[in-house]
């Protein structure tokens, strides 16, 4: 797994979304360096990290990245990198000091008792386009991503400009991490999780409704939240200093 290290300070592990590299943390990572050494994490199967079947399995990718990150450290996971993360920390609580779940929910698709997200058939949908044709299901979700935001256009040209820097994604990866993303409820480990944690959520997040800040609320009693005006499900590229600001504020919350 390639992982860049930048930065200077306490060690904090980034993990990009579904269909994305670090890069796409550009914006971000030019402030946090400053005050943090970043891990910024390409997924296998994406950026310059290579894939074997079986890379993404949750289980094999926690155990993976617990032998080549630092620890302890903090942690900060957008979308599907959210997820991740909440995993890990669920398994691994004594490497992980602090949380992030950035535009992330420990469900992404609706179940029991669990509305606040979207139904499974618009995530098997894009898994189903992938074997068509890639390149649009790609652009496709690109578009999902920045809608609704006041920042729209800028977000869609970043994201498309971020993921140009390297090779597409691998097919196999792609279906993998959907995979995760419609299957995976970490509802019952993060009722349970002892690190503090914070979400921030954008209010126009196509992806995620903002009432799953009450949901994981009721969860997780200690748990942080932000939602940000105007921000869609990539607020960290249309708002990246108010992103900084609430993450470095809560990092550094003693």
């Amino acid at each position: 797994m390639h992982i860049k290290v930048i930065g200077q300070g306490p060690n904090l592990v980034m993990l990009h979304g579904w269909s994305m590299h670090s890069a796409v943390w550009h914006d971000l990572a030019e402030g946090l360096e400053k005050n943090f050494t970043l891990h910024l994490v390409d997924l296998p199967g994406h950026g310059q990290s290579n894939w074997q079947e079986g890379d993404l399995e949750l289980d094999t990718l926690i155990n993976n990245l617990a032998k080549l990150l630092p620890e302890p450290a903090y942690w900060l996971g957008w979308s599907l990198g959210g997820l991740i993360s909440l995993a890990f920390a669920d398994k691994y609580p004594e490497k992980v000091r602090k949380l992030v779940l950035m535009a992330a929910t420990p469900c992404f698709v609706k179940a029991e008792n669990w509305t606040s997200a979207m139904d499974a058939v618009i995530f098997q949908t894009f898994a189903n386009n992938l074997e068509d044709n890639q390149a649009e299901t790609l652009q496709r979700f690109l578009l999902l991503q920045a809608r609704g935001s006041e920042h729209s256009r800028q977000t869609i040209r970043q994201l498309g400009e971020q993921l140009a820097i390297e090779k597409p994604p691998i097919a196999a990866a792609l279906t993998a991490g959907l995979d995760l993303l419609i299957n995976t409820d970490m509802r019952k480990q993060l009722s349970v999780l002892q690190c503090p944690v914070k979400m921030i959520l954008g209010e126009r997040d196509t992806l995620i409704p903002q009432d799953m800040l009450l949901a994981a609320s009721e969860l997780q009693t200690h748990l942080q939240t932000t939602l940000l005006t105007g921000a869609g499900h990539a607020p960290f590229i249309a708002q990246p200093s108010e992103c900084q600001h609430e993450i470095e504020q809560f990092l550094n919350d003693k």
